[in-house]
């Protein structure tokens, strides 16, 4: 009996032995694991809807800061050197062009031209003598030439005493308001010394400057709108001029408006200007599509199933829109959804219009 068991045992063992031996990697029945390449599962697309990028036509509000200016302006000085006698020039009074504002001490002048006069008449004496001489033979062609001379010399000095004579009454250049006066009657002027200021404000000219990717754009006759400090509605102007060349330092071009100074605007204000313009071909794409990073903005944009980087330089913008200056052209298809998870060279999936995202 204990012959059987032992036997029994032995075979048992025989044949858990045999079973182990065919499982192990090397035997016929041993299946092999899969590789690490084909466990891995590709990465799937990423859903996302795009927008077709179209040139149109589209009106932008610029905005820039601007100073008014008096449509004329002058600080009112002295040709010559000499004592002020009579101060005409009433400070914030209303005058017309060539209006006395002041006079000068020319006493020493009027008194040369009475010299001068007398010295005339007997030079016109003399050289009607030496004409009657002259036709007789009695007299040279040289001492005919001489008297002359004399006389021609002495109508030049008139002039020249007549120009410092006109300059002793300075006259209102144009019609204006005077400003404040600097000076007394009595006070020794001379052309360093202002006299008072004298300003046009029946209307303004306003100075103001717009990035230079707008310089195209302007027209002379433009409307624009703008306010001051200090006043609650906005006043409008037209453009009348601006500079044909580019500030190379600030990249900017200066225009000049002209405004109707209908509400008593001040001379020197600061204006805030809003100027609408007409771009016939911008480039406009959804606000949202915009990413800002530390080196600028960027869009992604489908080519092929990818989303592809693009770095773009942003413009004008509304309420949902920006407009692209440069990075992007008419037919790209920019992504607008799904933004957070796409990278360069991420495949994607275009979603048709108005399917869930």
């Amino acid at each position: 009996m204990r012959t059987a068991l032992a036997v029994s045992g032995v075979a048992l063992a025989t044949v858990a032995l045999i079973a182990f031996l065919s499982l192990r990697p090397n035997g016929a029945q041993v299946t092999a694991a899969p590789s690490a390449s084909g466990a891995k599962a590709s990465t799937p697309a990423i859903s996302v809807q795009v927008v077709p990028v179209a040139a149109e036509a589209f009106e932008v509000s610029v905005p820039a800061t601007g100073t008014l200016r008096a449509r004329e302006s002058v600080e009112l000085v002295s040709e010559l050197s000499r004592r002020l006698i009579k101060v005409r020039a009433v400070e914030g009074a209303s005058v017309k062009k060539g209006d006395v504002l002041f006079e000068l001490d020319v006493a020493d002048v009027q008194a040369e031209i009475a010299r001068l006069e007398v010295q005339t008449r007997l030079a016109e004496t003399t050289l009607k003598r030496q004409k009657s001489l002259s036709a007789e033979g009695l007299s040279t062609e040289a001492e005919l030439e001489t008297a002359q001379a004399k006389l021609d010399e002495l109508y030049a000095e008139r002039r020249v005493r007549g120009v410092t004579l006109s300059k002793s009454q300075i006259k209102a250049p144009f019609a204006g308001v005077i400003g404040l006066r600097h000076v007394s009657e009595g006070a020794w002027v001379s052309p360093s010394t202002p006299l008072a200021t004298l300003h046009d404000t029946r209307a303004l000219k306003l100075d103001f400057t717009l990035p230079e990717r707008y310089a195209s754009l302007l027209q002379n006759g433009q409307r624009f709108r703008f306010t001051v400090e200090g006043r609650s509605g906005a006043e409008h102007g037209t453009i009348r001029a601006f500079e044909p060349a580019i500030d190379p330092g600030s990249r900017s071009v200066v225009v000049r408006g002209e405004v109707d100074n209908v509400h008593g605007l001040l001379p020197g204000a600061f204006a805030r200007v809003e100027l609408p313009l007409k771009v016939e071909q911008a480039l406009l794409v959804p606000a949202i599509a915009v990413v800002p990073g530390a080196d600028g903005r960027r869009v992604f944009v489908e080519q092929g199933g990818a989303a592809r980087s693009v770095s773009i330089e942003v413009g004008a913008r509304t309420a949902d829109r920006v407009q692209a200056l440069s990075g992007l052209a008419a037919g790209d298809r920019v992504i607008t959804t799904n933004l957070l998870r796409l990278k360069d060279g991420a495949r994607v999936r275009v979603l048709p219009a108005g399917a869930a995202k």
